[in-house]
């Protein structure tokens, strides 16, 4: 760990700290706080970040692997008498520090790894002297450790992007806290009088714009149980056999090729018999998704917001969601809203009925063979998506962290 400077930083400085790799690609929430932070480093903060290299879903390579694919080579403290190895690195003026988890899941590596993070946030926390931590996660260690940064005069500035907070008190537990949409900062204000500020999400263009285009499949993104897998699973056997020439793609994150093969099995069809479905891996950058996906599907059961939706709009990618959450919002105006059961819930392990998907169907086929609608409903994403462009969501971003050193 450097030594602090002899001459005092006067900008005002922000400390990301995240349970996970910050430049996950399977955690939107990550790439979000990334983001912020990374806005408000332009607009002339100091930033620093400590994160592990723990991810929410397979990522190829692992997080040093995933790094490499970003042109970042960490400089490594290898794993001595001090503890696990440390990584750290320096990425669009940011510098990291990562605690080498291993492939170990977000959840699982405190019991083993929690003390020598508690000693890097520690020495974060005296030698950078942050002005706002900006963090989520409220287990008793970060609530532990959050204290100790509050108590050496930090804001504590949290994103939520769940349901995951929503217990009496927890208004006390934050000095600000950033929410991803309108539904779920209202969420939260009527259900436990947390008042947040809404803002769209941010992009990364440079990782999100596909530099060409050739719009085929009809794609799901990580096609796990809450993501909607038996509403998928039934829509893509429908597209299948009402549309052949239709194909469908799914990428993998929690969501595998087996949860998909498994999920139709159990409605009594086997998707592996249909040449027009493919699974691929987990890609290193969203722009490898949207480059050959002509229509987006997001059935999810619950979603506070729809990064992946913002992602769909930018580049033209028409989508299609589950009237749930806050992804009819993410829409803004663009795409299709259309509805899914009411009674599925993350309980429910078959695939819905026929009838089920008949709507989704139908605006699928016309965005399939219909031209001229898929020309013009693709414009009107493009159009949508521009609420999400850098230069018109910094500026917001950048005066919620100048709100937050206010008090």
């Amino acid at each position: 760990m450097a030594e602090a400077s002899a001459t005092p930083d006067l900008r005002a400085r922000i400390l990301l700290v995240l349970p996970q790799l910050p430049q996950d690609p399977s955690s939107g929430a990550a790439r979000t706080a990334q983001t912020a932070v990374e806005m408000a480093r332009e607009a002339g903060f100091a930033v620093r970040a400590l994160g592990t290299t723990a991810t929410e879903g397979a990522v190829p390579g692992g997080a040093r692997g995933h790094l490499a694919t970003l042109g970042v080579a960490p400089e490594e403290l290898g794993a001595t008498a001090r503890g696990f190895a440390e990584l750290r690195f320096e990425q669009r003026g940011i510098e990291y520090t990562l605690l080498d988890t291993g492939r170990m899941g977000v959840f699982d590596w405190e019991k083993t790894h929690g003390r020598q993070f508690d000693r890097l946030f520690d020495v974060e926390v005296e030698q950078f002297r942050p002005d706002i931590v900006f963090t989520y996660g409220a287990q008793p260690a970060d609530q532990r450790r959050h204290g100790r940064a509050r108590r050496r005069g930090a804001k504590l500035a949290m994103c939520i992007f769940n349901q995951g907070y929503l217990v009496p008190g927890v208004e006390r537990m934050f000095d600000a806290v950033l929410t991803p949409s309108e539904y779920l900062a209202k969420l939260y204000r009527d259900a436990v009088g947390l008042e947040s500020t809404p803002l769209p999400t941010p992009l990364d263009f440079d990782d999100v714009i596909a530099e060409e285009r050739d719009p085929i499949f009809v794609t799901m993104v990580n096609p796990s149980v809450a993501k909607g897998l038996f509403f998928f699973v039934r829509l893509a056997e429908e597209i299948c056999v009402s549309m052949p020439k239709v194909a469908v793609l799914a990428i993998e994150s929690r969501g595998t090729a087996g949860m998909v093969r498994e999920a139709g099995l159990r409605g009594g069809f086997d998707l592996g018999r249909h040449a027009g479905i493919l699974v691929a891996p987990a890609v290193a950058k969203p722009r490898d998704i949207y480059g050959p996906t002509r229509v987006l599907l997001v059935p999810s059961l619950f979603e506070a917001s729809g990064r992946v939706v913002a992602e769909a709009l930018v580049n033209g990618v028409v989508p299609i969601v589950s009237r749930r959450g806050g992804l009819e919002e993410s829409l803004n105006g663009a795409g299709f809203a259309l509805e899914i059961p009411e009674g599925l819930t993350a309980g429910i392990r078959v695939p819905v009925g026929r009838e089920a998907v008949r709507e989704w169907l139908e605006v699928i086929e016309r965005l399939a063979f219909d031209e001229e609608f898929y020309v013009h409903e693709a414009a009107r994403a493009r159009e949508a998506g521009k609420i999400y462009r850098r230069e018109n969501l910094a500026p917001r971003y950048v005066e919620f962290f100048r709100r937050v050193l206010a008090g």
